[in-house]
């Protein structure tokens, strides 16, 4: 009786996760910043954090997004602030959007394993994780993290209905995977533009998935890939640029970023070198469209 009751304690403390992972997250991008500067989007009843910066030119070019991510196979919020400054002294208004990947995962499903010994929990758990599976495989997934992703970028749009001019997104890693695929389902969210940093998904079906959205995509897009980023996003590089020219892709750039680029600074005032590089080719892009 008294192991049922704590099993039952843990099970509503495990659904109260997710709610709690999102307080928590919004409370510690607001930390990063100075009072005021940190605004709420709300999702659903959740408030979101989002960063704008304005642009610095008398006649903004439209709204630059920036999907920002906690894992450093995505832009980080530091990464994302470089890039944004850069962004906004060349016209764009931009909005970073932080993405909690992982306050969005199956942390509910947990409960529905209450009833079961320890030992049956464990194999079953055995038989789920093939063993020379990703581990980031192991917490995140794909279908869970689309739908999150959905559910903010449905909220950004109704958010930013009212600005004019261009609309250009940019996300890296596993995050422009999931932004690629959630695009795909709903074309109300197309963007003008899109600038993919080396996407992948740490799993081979979706991960082939990014070729296919790549090459199919209705809208233009900027595949920048980072030389050396890692094995998953290297094994589509090549199939990408392939793939878009055979599916005659009239709005397409691949432009590959030297691995020795991928380094960082203490130092606030020295930008990170590959994010320079990101920067000055997106804007060469953009000026290509004739923007």
């Amino acid at each position: 009786m008294k192991r049922h009751a704590l099993l039952l304690t843990f099970a509503v403390i495990v659904s109260l996760l997710p709610m709690t992972a999102h307080c928590d997250f919004f409370t510690d991008v607001s930390h990063a910043y100075l009072p005021g500067e940190v605004q709420p989007l709300m999702i659903g009843e959740v408030e979101s954090p989002i960063i704008e910066i304005e642009a610095q030119t008398p006649l903004p070019l439209g709204v630059a997004i920036i999907l920002t991510e906690p894992f450093p196979s995505s832009l980080t919020l530091a990464q994302g602030n470089s890039l944004a400054n850069m962004l906004a002294e060349k016209g764009w208004n931009v909005v970073i959007s932080p993405f909690n990947v992982t306050s969005q995962q199956n942390l509910p499903a947990e409960s529905t394993n209450t009833d079961m010994s320890d030992s049956e929990t464990t194999s079953m758990s055995a038989q789920n994780i093939h063993p020379r599976s990703n581990q980031l495989t192991q917490y995140l997934n794909f279908e869970s993290a689309t739908s999150a992703l959905s559910l903010q970028l449905n909220a950004l749009n109704n958010y930013l209905q009212d600005n004019s001019g261009y609309r250009m997104v940019i996300a890296q890693g596993m995050l422009a995977t999931t932004y690629l695929s959630v695009v795909e389902q709903q074309p109300q969210l197309h963007p003008d533009t899109f600038v993919a940093i080396s996407p992948f998904w740490p799993e081979e079906s979706t991960n082939t998935l990014v070729i296919d959205n790549i090459a199919q995509s209705s809208f233009p897009i900027l595949d920048l890939s980072l030389s050396g980023f890692n094995d998953w996003a290297n094994s589509t590089t090549q199939k990408r640029k392939i793939s878009a020219k055979n599916a005659l892709k009239m709005h397409y750039r691949q432009i590959i970023i030297p691995s020795n680029l991928l380094a960082f600074s203490i130092k606030e005032f020295q930008k990170p070198p590959h994010i320079q590089i990101v920067a000055n080719s997106t804007i060469g892009w953009t000026r290509h469209l004739g923007w």
